[in-house]
């Protein structure tokens, strides 16, 4: 799902436009930060001549007006003036696009890159959601997506339709938005588990059965896949039929030895380059420093990957050459040959369990992992920062 395009009139071919591609992309090289940005807007054409960015974070800022962006190729950061920047990041596209989510529970497509934005449908509405106790639950959640005849018998749902508080909405349902050129899927919080469909041409969420509760979703090739909180990984497509509703099959064994509590125990889905399925697991747990006494959260990561018949799952700690990069947005893999400057055999990765109510300043929000000696380590260049709204990965581009 992507902004509309707009017609308008092409600009005059900037100065140094007639130089060939790869003088244009050795001086996109030698330059800085946002510099190379700028400089590949304006060179929009040649764009493809030039090297790839690495994953960038983006971090709250030191005002509700800025966002900081930190390139882990320069290993340094720079402020951007944001309409967006106090805004949580559910989800990335294909294009490079943030999802986000403002105080009123609005969603959004946005470029970090040039500010440009467009709506995604709102959600204001749940059928069968009611609020409980600062969060949600869902009455007769499996039988109420199963359609009637419901518990009693009749056509008629077992409860109504509610309106929900939008900060709690973007506090405590949304948890993540994966987004393609033509459709959204968003999952909500693991109280729920419950993933809903909006398409180009409908319009409006829509709940869709779910057998386990989705923890975690990718697009991939051309469709969305998920984990579930059994540890079992499905395939979701849409029916032909008038009711467009959003279906799953089952396309992987469950994870081995994969379930526990969600808030302690994470699963993320990867896609590798060549096709094959990942899974990363998380494990968060909370330690007494020594020195000051305090509770400290700190977290370990597995990686399973499925086999090339796609019938059994292998722990691993050799990726090969790429890193995996997890967080509350996106799920990625990324190629060490094509950016040295990321480290081999690591996961990097931004903590999910912070809220708006323990906000801190400092560096606990963001780590690597590696994976062959089992420790995590800052990321090198990022100094203390703000960890609400949470720190986001994305890949920038001008498109």
């Amino acid at each position: 799902m992507q902004c509309g395009e707009t017609n308008q009139q092409c600009p005059p071919p900037p100065p140094g436009a007639s130089l060939p591609p790869d003088m244009l992309a050795n001086i996109h090289g030698r330059l800085s930060l946002l510099d190379r940005l700028s400089f590949a807007a304006v060179f929009h054409t040649s764009r493809a001549a030039f090297r790839p960015e690495a994953p960038w974070l983006v971090l709250p800022g030191d005002t509700r007006e800025t966002a900081t962006l930190f390139s882990l190729s320069d290993r340094g950061a720079a402020t951007a003036r944001a309409q967006w920047a106090d805004h949580v990041v559910l989800g990335s596209t294909s294009r490079c696009w943030l999802v986000t989510a403002d105080d009123e529970a609005r969603l959004r497509l946005v470029n970090p890159v040039t500010g440009e934005r467009c709506a995604l449908p709102a959600i204001t509405t749940i059928p069968g959601l009611i609020e409980k106790w600062g969060g949600f639950t869902m009455v007769d959640q499996k039988e109420f997506l199963r359609g009637p005849p419901y518990p009693g018998g009749g056509d008629r749902r077992p409860v109504g339709t509610y309106t929900i508080r939008a900060d709690l909405m973007r506090h405590f349902f949304y948890r993540k938005v994966v987004v393609s050129d033509c459709a959204a899927m968003l999952i909500t919080t693991p109280q729920l588990g419950v993933p809903a469909f909006a398409t180009a041409e409908g319009g409006e969420w829509r709940l869709a059965p779910s057998r386990d509760g989705v923890e975690d979703a990718i697009h991939y090739n051309g469709k969305f896949y998920s984990i579930t909180y059994k540890s079992g990984v499905e395939v979701w497509e849409q029916s032909p039929d008038a009711t467009g509703m959003f279906t799953s099959a089952v396309v992987a064994p469950r994870l081995p030895n994969a379930d526990g509590d969600p808030w302690s125990c994470r699963k993320y889905l990867v896609a590798a380059p060549g096709g094959r399925l990942m899974v990363v697991l998380e494990d968060s747990k909370e330690i007494r420093d020594e020195y000051y006494g305090r509770l400290i959260r700190t977290c370990s990561f597995k990686v399973q990957i499925l086999d090339a018949d796609g019938e059994q799952w292998k722990e691993t700690d050799d990726i090969g050459d790429a890193a995996l990069f997890v967080g509350v947005n996106s799920s990625m893999c990324v190629s060490t040959r094509e950016h040295p400057e990321i480290r081999a055999g690591c996961v990097y990765y931004t903590k999910n369990d912070v809220g708006p109510c323990n906000d801190a300043y400092d560096q606990s929000g963001v780590g690597v992992f590696n994976l062959k000696d089992g420790r995590a380590e800052k990321v090198q260049g990022l100094g203390q920062h703000r960890n609400w709204p949470p720190p986001a990965w994305f890949i920038p581009s001008i498109q």
